[in-house]
């Protein structure tokens, strides 16, 4: 048997009803952050500007970036992008620099890195730069003397 198949097109009235935009059903767009940009792009021009306002050495950076000077002086001829780990620590040592120099001034902030330090258990701050955990517990520190606390 054969069926009969209708080859009528449905009126234009009744095929809008079924269309709707696109564009409603699509993700929106999200903008990059400029955390997000720097972590891309961020290359030793930048660090360079950190690094000025820092009373670290580039042997001291070598050791907070896990990489060594000579990779560190390749990185400033070419000027090389970072990668993502090593813009977090820059990052986050960035914040340590700045609330430090706030705090002690360059040259008092460099003679507190290598002091001991009663809420640090009597280590010098600079020997806890090596990891973010470490930097983070020195910003933390240095919080707590901002505000006037004790150990």
């Amino acid at each position: 048997m054969k069926k009969n198949v209708s080859k009528e097109i449905p009126s234009k009235q009744a095929s809008d009803a079924f269309r709707e935009p696109m564009l409603a059903y699509s993700l929106p767009i999200k903008k990059a952050t400029n955390r997000q940009l720097l972590v891309r792009d961020f290359d030793y021009h930048h660090f360079k500007k950190i690094a000025d306002k820092a009373p670290f050495t580039i042997a001291d950076w070598a050791d907070i970036l896990h990489i060594s000077e000579r990779t560190l002086h390749r990185y400033a001829k070419e000027n090389t992008i970072f990668s993502g780990l090593q813009v977090e620590l820059i990052l986050l040592s960035e914040k340590l620099i700045s609330m430090g120099n706030e705090l002690f001034g360059k040259d008092g902030f460099k003679t507190w890195l290598n002091s001991s330090v009663f809420s640090l258990q009597n280590k010098k701050p600079k020997e806890l730069l090596h990891s973010y955990a470490g930097i983070q517990e020195v910003i933390n520190t240095i919080g707590r003397i901002q505000h006037g606390i004790s150990a």
